[in-house]
């Protein structure tokens, strides 16, 4: 018994205890626009239903969609969740359509207790990218992280840092709301992290210059809705000796990237038709290349992410829990240090291509 007592008390303390940049075995899921019920799946769980599976590390809210909305506030979008279009139960703040999303901020809470990173995701593919960066950029810190406003959509709850994931042109400079985020997560008192989600064509034509001009944690490559690089063309000639993964991993090692230890992971649709459905590869498929991908590149390689999770929890068998145990296999920790901007503990108190939203 005194073992147990001992590291629960162990996990507490260290709060975020299931996740570690440094490993090259971590999954992360996108959650929040049920795309599995397009496919007569269940729909989507709320987020702290997810969050006592050990397989997920990191989860993505998606979408923050609209940038300046109503009032010149956000406006989010997570699909059958905290939608005050159709629960009247769900409030959105005066003058704006900004939802207060109470479940959710405890959800959050609950998820990041038990070691998940949590992080918003701006974007999607019908994205409105409509805001100047200052402004945005504030707006973010003061709603979901340490900064303060009077609308607070998850309550006193704050997210772990932001996913970017530009499908189209933005009309705000993106490359100065990363360096303006990045300069806010020193004023934390906890770690934070910033993403972003490019497609796989090398380089990105709307997230290749973020990457290369401004501090980026962890690239989430969408090797799916692309054609010739998908996941599906996995092992044909070419593939990946000269192009994909190789690539990006040539652009590591070649120090392309502002951030030289940016981890690079391996983003696949989790079910037939989460995307075009010839990018889908099984779940064995999936698995095999992830612990070739994982045993070649050492230095790059930090994980898989998936798209989404309804697919991955609403099939059999769990594409999630099938890449993980894949990557678990052949899982390394380093050295390798947080976001550029805080070395401080995390305090866990304080929804393709195409996707829709």
């Amino acid at each position: 018994m005194l073992p147990t007592i001992l590291f629960g008390l162990l996990y507490t303390a260290l709060g975020v205890l299931g996740f570690d940049m440094s490993c090259n075995s971590n999954l992360a899921v996108y959650w929040g626009q049920n795309s599995g019920a397009s496919g007569s799946l269940p729909y989507q769980k709320p987020l702290g239903a997810y969050c006592d599976d050990s397989n997920v590390d990191i989860i993505l809210l998606s979408f923050l969609y609209i940038l300046k909305g109503t009032g010149g506030y956000p406006v989010l979008n997570f699909a059958n969740i905290c939608d005050y279009t159709t629960n009247s139960s769900v409030p959105a703040f005066p003058g704006t359509q900004l939802m207060h999303c109470s479940d959710m901020g405890r959800d959050i809470k609950y998820c990041q207790s038990k070691g998940k990173v949590i992080l918003l995701s701006i974007g999607g593919a019908t994205a409105q990218l409509n805001s100047d960066a200052a402004t945005f950029s504030q707006q973010v810190w003061d709603l979901f992280m340490e900064g303060s406003s009077p609308y607070r959509p998850f309550d006193d709850a704050i997210i772990d840092g932001v996913d970017l994931d530009f499908e189209q042109s933005s009309q705000m400079n993106i490359i100065q709301f990363a360096n303006n985020m990045n300069q806010l997560f020193k004023s934390g008192t906890r770690k934070y992290y910033l993403t972003a989600a490019p497609q796989c064509p090398f380089p990105d034509a709307n997230l290749g210059n973020l990457l290369a001009q401004a501090y980026v944690d962890m690239a989430f490559i969408q090797f799916y809705n692309s054609g010739w690089c998908d996941n599906s063309k996995y092992g044909l000639p070419r593939w990946p000796q000269s192009m994909n993964y190789y690539m990006w991993d040539a652009a590591w090692h070649n120090n392309t990237f502002a951030n030289p230890n940016m981890k690079l992971y391996v983003g696949a649709t989790a079910g037939q038709n989460a995307g075009n459905p010839s990018s889908y590869v099984s779940p064995d498929f999936f698995a095999s290349e992830l612990q070739e991908l994982q045993g070649n590149y050492t230095d790059s390689f930090g994980g898989a992410m998936l798209w989404d999770m309804s697919w991955a929890y609403g099939s059999t068998p769990n594409y999630a829990a099938n890449a993980k145990q894949a990557l678990m296999r052949g899982s390394k920790c380093g050295s390798t240090q947080g976001n550029c901007c805080s070395s401080k503990v995390p305090s866990p108190s304080l929804s393709r291509r195409r996707r829709s939203s």
